[in-house]
């Protein structure tokens, strides 16, 4: 115990005032003699004693009383065996969930409110000169500020202006960062609090994530004091969409994409008959209507297509009334391509219909125009001699190039390829019976330019050998995904007749590559880092697909013949959409992708043209609108021979809009698990354990941690129970002293 006023508790001293005057009263008696006192001697020893205990209780309570004053006078409290921190600032780091689950609404009033409120209070309450730090949990971790804070009220003022509506929360990670920030503090003591639902599934693993808290706080010089604050209540009766599947393939304008969505209702009561709505590009398309059974997920199927090329935003919304309406709405970026132009480089021509190496894949790339159909193709093909100089071809920068059963390139020739793969372009190199392998590996495998070396040719070769089968199996790579449904075609029912080894590297390795000839463009030789994958295997288990992505391009290696001259996939069905697969896809994987998670980057290349840039200098100012409708500007940097712009705020679920700079769209979308759509919370007992593993303290309410506060910095004064122990001994002084004194007989 201590003592605020403990000058006053030497007023305690008055206790010796009623000693001093029973001394004095003591001593001033004057003895009568009296010839009957005899007669009085039996009386006086009977009560003698009792009167002398009686003197003695009165005495002591009528010293208790200026002790009980100065007592009451000097304030004491009670501080158990801490040290009481008093006015001391503090540094503090508050969690604030900002998840989209804090929008949820109980009684009108969102969650994220409270969270606020409480956030609020408990910041302008610290002592002048604490330190403080907001993180934003929802997405990602996120500060408030750059810096910790010394100015309470600029704190609060910020925390009122921000939302929630960010992705699920990753508490681990926002935990590791709080306690990060914590140990770079400055003051003795410090506190991290955490203002959240306290959603189950933020809190996957908690034990382990418990356990990794405890570990942490118990390795640091200062150890901080945990409080977790729980705001809001369950909820039930949600609806959400969890999702949208669509193909991935590319597409063209006309071309109809079928659009899954999966809704789940996560009440106890059935939703009825739902309006389920599909918008494209925000223009509502078609409506659907859907029943949702409690605690039931159901599915709904759309069909659309797309009148003009270019990036469209796809969104699919449920009508219900529930508790959380950020969750009844789900959307996806589509990318609509008006042609993808392929240059095929055959190798062998021949005047004779299907008998050139590009014969079969001019036709499958583009049937509807070989088939004079009034369907449009997505490709348009351009097929030229490899004896061409090739040179402009390269530079009107097809999307993919195909080259067919070509014996070897001239110097110029390898030059314009690299240049135009290193800048984001794509070759397709299939085998034949023309091909100079010795050329290949020499000029191209040891430049980096080839995926594998060429080995010996395998199958019936002058009718010795056997043939081979493409190896049945659930692929990888998204131009073969296609073929994992079997209704769309059984690769392994080819016959592969002919075909060389591929001598794939065993591991990835640095490969020196410089262009030959003294080229200005390669003056210091380059290192690249080659990335080999396998696509296909054959039954031998020899590669027949090899992919190698190159700078900003890639190239894909066949090992076998394009046209029926070594196999017949020619003349299977799925021939057609296996070549438009592989190309299509080659042309459009190196994009970045649009359909991203919260958090990741939204990232989008431009062709390097100075001409376009604000300054001349190359780069490119671009905007972009975020979900909330603000717009920033961002600037592009250059990347190989193209301009990549990135831009890193996408913890909030939506849509993310970015001006390119011809003033065309291009449109990404963040999307975030929808676990916290399922709106049950930890209960008190989860919590409390989970706060006995983190070694911290649950808190009920804002004002329970301010009082708990104010216990840890000034102790629990304990005047008042003191001024009713005076008022009690005053009372009983007076009682005393009427019944000590009444006469008896």
């Amino acid at each position: 115990m201590t003592l605020l006023n403990g000058a006053l508790a030497f007023g305690a001293l008055a206790a010796l005032i009623p000693i001093i005057l029973h001394i004095l009263n003591r001593s001033k008696f004057r003895q009568v003699e009296w010839g009957a006192m005899h007669l009085l001697e039996s009386v006086f020893k009977v009560n003698h004693k009792r009167f002398r205990f009686e003197q003695w209780i009165l005495l002591a309570v009528r010293c208790a009383i200026p002790i009980l004053l100065a007592l009451c006078l000097a304030r004491p409290v009670l501080t158990g065996s801490r040290m009481l921190a008093g006015d001391a600032p503090v540094s503090m780091v508050v969690l604030l969930d900002t998840s989209y689950s804090m929008e949820a609404t109980s009684a009108g009033v969102e969650n994220f409110e409270k969270a606020v409120d409480a956030a609020c209070a408990i910041i302008e309450a610290t002592p002048r000169g604490s330190e403080i730090t907001v993180i934003q949990t929802g997405g990602a971790p996120t500060p408030l500020f750059d810096q910790p804070l010394f100015d309470s009220e600029a704190v609060v003022r910020r925390i009122r202006s921000i939302h929630a509506g960010y992705g699920a929360s990753d508490m681990q990670q926002s935990l590791d960062a709080g306690l990060a920030t914590l140990a770079g503090m400055s003051h003795a003591r410090r506190e991290l609090i955490v203002i959240s639902d306290f959603q189950p599934a933020d809190w996957s693993g908690s034990a382990n994530v418990a356990d990794s808290i405890r570990q942490q706080v118990e390795s640091m010089t200062i150890k901080p004091a945990l409080s977790l604050l729980q705001v809001g209540e369950a909820v039930v009766g949600n609806v959400s969409i969890e999702s949208l599947e669509f193909s991935n393939r590319p597409l063209g304008v006309g071309q109809q994409l079928s659009v899954r969505a999966n809704l789940r209702n996560h009440g106890e009561t059935a939703a009825g008959n739902a309006r389920v709505i599909l918008k494209i590009d925000g223009k509502e398309q078609s409506v659907s209507q859907v029943s949702l059974a409690a605690n039931t997920a159901t599915q709904t199927l759309f069909p659309c297509s797309f009148d003009e090329p270019g990036s469209h935003v796809i969104e699919v919304e449920v009508a219900v009334d529930d508790p959380l309406k950020t969750d009844n709405r789900f959307a996806a970026a589509v990318t609509i391509w008006d042609q993808i132009d392929v240059l095929l480089i055959d190798g062998d021509p021949v005047s004779q219909p299907l008998k050139s190496e590009t014969d079969f894949l001019s036709v499958a790339l583009t049937p509807y125009s070989f088939g004079r159909m009034k369907l449009t193709d997505l490709v348009k093909t351009k097929t030229v001699s490899h004896k061409a100089n090739l040179k402009a071809e390269f530079e009107a920068q097809p999307k993919v190039v195909v080259l067919a059963n070509l014996p070897q390139l001239t110097d110029a020739q390898t030059n314009e390829m690299q240049r135009y793969i290193e800048s984001g372009g794509a070759v397709l190199i299939c085998a034949g019976n023309r091909i100079d392998t010795a050329w290949y590996n020499k000029h191209l495998f040891s430049r980096g330019l080839l995926p594998a070396e060429f080995g010996l040719p395998r199958g019936k070769i002058d009718d010795k050998g056997q043939s081979a089968r493409i190896v049945a199996q659930r692929f990888e790579h998204p131009a073969l995904q296609f073929f994992n449904d079997a209704s769309n075609g059984d690769l392994s029912t080819a016959e592969i007749r002919q075909w060389y080894e591929l001598k794939v590297p065993a591991d990835r390795s640095m490969i020196l590559t410089a262009l030959p000839n003294g080229d200005e463009d390669a003056a210091a030789a380059k290192e690249t880092e080659s990335k080999t994958v396998v696509m296909a295997r054959l039954d031998n288990g020899d590669p027949l697909l090899v992919e190698k992505t190159i700078g900003d391009g890639v190239v894909v290696q066949m090992a076998t013949a394009g046209d029926a001259d070594w196999s017949d996939l020619p003349m299977r069905p799925y021939y057609v959409p296996l070549m438009q697969q592989l190309v299509t896809t080659m042309a459009t994987q190196l994009t970045p992708p649009k359909n991203i998670r919260t958090g990741e980057p939204a990232v989008a290349m431009f062709p390097a043209d100075p001409e376009s840039a604000a300054d001349g200098a190359g780069d490119y100012s671009v905007s972009i609108v975020v979900p909330d409708g603000s717009r920033l500007n961002l600037r592009s940097t250059k990347q190989g021979n193209r301009q990549m712009v990135r831009f890193d705020g996408t913890r909030r679920p939506g849509v993310y809009t970015m001006t390119s700079p011809d003033a065309s769209s291009v449109h990404f979308v963040a999307s975030t698990s929808r676990d916290e759509s399922n709106l049950e919370v930890l209960d008190r007992t989860a919590l409390n354990t989970l706060a006995e593993q983190m070694s911290a303290q649950t808190i009920a309410s804002p004002a329970a941690y301010l009082e708990q506060d104010r216990l840890r910095r000034n102790g629990r004064e304990i005047w008042e129970y003191v001024l009713v122990a005076l008022l009690a001994f005053l009372f009983l002084e007076l009682v005393l002293q009427q019944t000590f004194s009444r006469v008896r007989t």
